[in-house]
C-alpha cells in the first residue's frame, strides 16, 4: 500500500521474536531514503491479542534496525576465539571461503560433519526452514528438539494427543468465571495475555495465580499460592484429592470421556495433607479457598499455563499433572473452561504442506539430526568439521555452557554465525554474515500462544551485504553447483508468495487485506464435541501420575545452608539474549543474584556485597541483591545476556545439559549452587 500524500509505503509486518505476543502491524517505509527506510510501526488495533500496542521489550524497532552496532558487512577472525575481533572482508570473499571448505569436506564423503543448528530467533517459517533445503541437498546434519516448552507439549499429548486445547480468546469468554494462571508471569513476559485478563477482572472475572514468585499479577489476584519450585505436582495431588472427597469431580464427563480415569483416584487417595502442606509451601487456608473456588466455578473455569513450570527435570509430567485438575472436574471443550499451552498444534495442518514445499523435502530426509539441548556433547565429540548457526545464540541459550565453549574453541571446528549484532556465539565464529532485520524478508508467522498466521511483507534493506538466511545458503548451493540447484532459483519472495497461494482463499484474503489470520473467533471453543486426536477419542489418563520427583525433591530438601536452587527467568525488557542494544540501562541487572532477605540474613552475607555463585558446572561472582518475590532457598539469575561484569558470567554457566525428563527441552530450572561471600 501507498499513500498518496507521501513518499511513505505501508507493509504488514509481524514480529519474529520467540515471544507470546507476535505483535501484528503495519510498517511504514520510505523505499527512497539512503538508509533510514524503515520510518515507524503502528501496532494493529483490531487484532485481538496485539489490541494497538506492543510490548516494552520492542516499542521503537526502528531503533533496532539502523542501530549503530549492527553489522552491515561479513567478517573474518582477525583475533583468538571468545572474543569478538573481526576484520571486514567482502561477501564474495566470504563466500568463496565457506565454499572452498564445504568442496573439501565433500571430497572426503563425510557430508554429515557439517552441522546447521538453528531455533527460533526469527521464528518466520521461511527464516526457520528454507534453509533446509541447502542442508538437504548436502546430506548434512541439523539440530532438532527445542529448548523451551517442549516437555509441557509432550505431557499433554500423552493425555489429548494433543497438546492445543483451547485459545487465549476464551480469556474474554463471558461464560469465564475464574481464570488460574499457573506458573506464567504475564504482566512482564505476556503482556498482551495480561491486557485480557485485566479487562475480564473488570467484568467481575476471579483470578488465581499459582508461581513460585510473587509476581505483579499475583498481587492482582483474588487468590495467590506461593509454591516452591517444583512442588507443582504435589498441589495437584492434594487438590483432586480433596475435589473427591467433594464429590466435586465429573462423574458423567469422566465415564463418557476419559480413559482409565480411575488410576487418579486410586493414585491421590492416600495423602499426608500436612506434609504436601509442607513441601508445597502454602498454609491450609489458602489451600482451601483454592478448593472452593475450582468447586463455585465448576464448569466455568479456565487454566493458563506457564512455560516455566516445565523447566524442570520432569517439566513433561508436571503440566500433564496440572492439566487432570481440569479433567477431573470436566472443564474440557466448554466455554469458559479448558487449558491455554501453546497453540501450535491447531494450525500444524495448513502449515505441513507448507513446510514441505520450503524445505523441498518429500518422504524420508537425508539428513540425519541431533538433539539440540545436547549441541556442546555433540561438538565435544569432534565428529563435526563446520557449524552453520542462525537465528540461534547458542553461546548464550543452551545449558553447560563451559561444555559447549570448549568445543566451539576447537582448532578444527570452522563455524559460520548469521546475525545481526555481535553476541556470544559471534566470539567463537570464524565468519560473521549480516543477517538482515524481520522486517527486510518476506515471511510467514505462525505464532505459538496465538492459533493463527500472520506475514512479513519485506521491505528494502539499506545495506547490500546483508542477507536473509535464504538469501546466503541460496548463494552457498550455488557456489558448490549442488545437484537440484533448480530449487535455488526461486527468490524468497517467490517461497512467500508461493506458500501463502498454497493456503485457502479465504485464509489468503485476510494475510492479503489485514495481515494476519485466526483460526478462531472470542467464542470459538476447540474440541466441543470432546472428540481428541487419540486412537479412541478420549482422554487417555493411564497413570501414574505423580510417581516422579521424590529423589529431586528430596536434593533440594536435603541442601546444605548456603545452597539454593536456581531459577532463571527472562527480563522485563529483554527476550532472553537479545535486545540488549536497545535496553542497556538494564544491563547491570545480569550482575546481580537474587535471595529473600531472610537467606541473605542465614547465611550471613550484606545485601549490595559481592559473592561468589558456584556449583560442578561453573562459577562467577555477582552482586548480592534482595528480592520479595523468591521463596526462600530459591535464588534467580536472569537469563539470556551475558552481564556487563566479565566476572558474571550468563547464567547457563550453572545449568546441566541433561534435558528434561520426556527428553524434549530443557531442564534450566533444576540447577542447586553454592553461595558464599567472596574471598578478599
Amino acid at each position: 500500500m501507498k499513500r498518496k500524500d507521501s513518499l511513505e509505503i505501508i507493509r504488514f509486518g509481524t514480529c519474529s521474536k520467540d515471544c507470546y505476543g507476535s505483535c501484528v502491524f503495519k510498517g511504514y517505509w520510505n523505499d527512497k531514503a539512503l538508509e533510514h527506510k524503515f520510518l515507524f510501526a503502528v501496532p494493529s488495533k483490531d487484532h485481538p491479542f496485539t489490541n494497538g500496542f506492543f510490548c516494552p521489550k520492542l516499542k521503537r524497532r526502528e531503533n533496532l534496525v539502523y542501530h549503530q552496532e549492527r553489522l552491515k558487512t561479513p567478517l573474518i577472525r582477525s583475533g583468538p576465539k571468545s572474543e569478538n575481533i573481526f576484520k571486514k572482508i567482502s561477501l564474495k570473499e566470504a563466500i568463496n571461503l565457506i565454499v572452498v571448505k564445504i568442496k573439501k569436506i565433500q571430497k572426503s564423503n563425510n557430508a554429515t560433519s557439517i552441522l546447521g543448528a538453528f531455533y527460533a530467533g526469527n521464528s518466520g517459517i521461511i527464516s526457520q526452514y528454507a534453509p533446509l533445503r541447502f542442508f538437504e541437498n548436502l546430506g548434512a546434519t541439523i539440530t532438532s528438539g527445542g529448548i523451551c516448552n517442549e516437555g509441557g507439549c509432550a505431557g499433554l499429548k500423552e493425555l489429548f494427543g494433543t497438546y492445543s486445547i483451547t485459545n487465549p480468546f476464551q480469556i474474554m469468554n463471558p461464560s469465564t468465571k475464574l481464570i488460574v494462571i499457573w506458573g506464567s508471569n504475564l504482566s512482564e513476559s505476556n503482556n498482551h495475555a495480561y491486557y485480557l485478563v485485566k479487562k475480564a477482572l473488570k467484568s467481575g472475572t476471579k483470578l488465581v495465580v499459582v508461581d513460585s514468585r510473587h509476581t505483579l499479577i499475583a498481587q492482582k489476584a483474588h487468590l495467590f499460592l506461593h509454591i516452591f519450585p517444583g512442588t507443582e505436582h504435589l498441589l495437584v495431588k492434594l487438590t483432586i484429592n480433596e475435589l473427591i472427597a467433594y464429590h466435586a469431580h465429573d462423574e458423567d464427563f469422566l465415564n463418557s470421556y476419559v480413559e482409565s480415569y480411575s488410576t487418579i483416584f486410586q493414585e491421590v487417595a492416600k495423602i499426608d495433607k500436612e506434609k504436601l502442606l509442607r513441601q508445597i509451601g502454602i498454609d491450609l487456608q489458602t489451600f482451601q479457598n483454592f478448593v472452593e473456588l475450582l468447586i463455585k466455578f465448576k464448569h466455568q473455569t479456565l487454566f493458563n499455563i506457564g512455560y516455566g513450570v516445565q523447566k524442570d527435570y520432569f517439566g513433561g509430567k508436571i503440566v500433564k499433572s496440572i492439566t487432570l485438575i481440569q479433567t477431573i472436574l470436566g472443564n474440557i471443550g466448554k466455554p469458559g473452561t479448558g487449558v491455554v499451552y501453546s497453540q501450535s498444534d491447531f494450525i500444524k495442518p495448513l502449515l505441513q504442506p507448507l513446510q514441505e514445499y520450503i524445505t523441498n523435502i518429500k518422504g524420508e530426509s537425508k539428513m540425519t539430526e541431533i538433539p539440540i539441548i545436547k549441541l556442546g556433547s555433540f561438538l565435544s565429540s569432534g565428529k563435526y568439521k563446520m557449524l552453520f548457526v542462525y537465528n540461534f545464540n547458542p553461546a548464550s541459550s543452551l545449558p553447560n555452557q563451559n561444555l559447549l565453549r570448549r568445543a566451539l574453541l576447537r582448532e578444527d571446528l570452522f563455524v559460520i554465525v548469521l546475525d545481526m549484532f555481535f553476541n556470544e556465539t559471534t566470539k567463537y565464529a570464524d565468519i560473521v554474515i549480516p543477517a538482515k532485520f524481520d522486517l527486510e524478508s518476506y515471511d510467514l508467522i505462525s505464532p505459538y500462544y496465538i492459533p493463527g498466521l500472520s506475514i512479513n511483507n519485506g521491505g528494502p534493506c539499506p545495506y547490500q551485504d546483508c542477507l536473509s538466511n535464504y538469501e546466503f545458503f541460496q548463494q552457498l548451493a550455488w557456489g558448490i553447483s549442488l545437484e537440484n540447484t533448480q530449487i535455488f532459483h526461486e527468490s524468497e519472495e517467490t517461497i512467500f508468495k508461493n506458500s501463502v497461494r498454497m493456503l485457502p482463499s479465504n485464509i489468503q484474503e485476510d494475510l492479503n487485506s489485514k495481515g494476519y489470520y485466526l483460526l478462531f473467533g472470542n467464542d470459538s471453543v476447540p474440541f466441543n464435541d470432546l472428540k481428541f486426536p487419540t486412537p479412541n477419542k478420549r482422554i487417555q489418563a493411564i497413570g501414574p501420575h505423580f510417581k516422579f520427583g521424590e529423589k529431586e525433591l528430596k536434593r533440594k530438601v536435603n541442601m546444605k545452608k548456603n545452597e539454593f536452587l536456581l531459577i532463571s527467568p527472562s527480563h522485563l525488557y529483554f527476550l532472553h539474549s537479545q535486545l540488549g542494544q536497545l535496553n542497556q540501562r538494564y544491563l547491570n541487572e545480569f550482575n546481580k543474584i537474587f535471595l529473600t532477605s531472610e537467606d541473605i540474613e542465614t547465611i550471613d552475607l550484606e545485601i549490595g556485597g559481592k559473592v561468589h555463585v558456584s556449583n560442578e558446572y561453573g562459577s562467577g561472582i555477582y552482586i548480592l541483591t534482595e528480592s520479595p518475590i523468591l521463596k526462600p532457598r530459591t535464588a534467580l539469575i536472569y537469563s539470556g545476556l551475558s552481564s556487563t561484569s566479565h566476572e558474571s558470567p550468563n547464567v547457563n554457566y550453572f545449568v546441566p545439559d541433561k534435558p528434561e525428563e520426556l527428553g524434549f527441552s530443557g531442564a534450566y530450572n533444576s540447577a542447586i549452587v553454592k553461595i558464599k561471600k567472596l574471598d578478599s
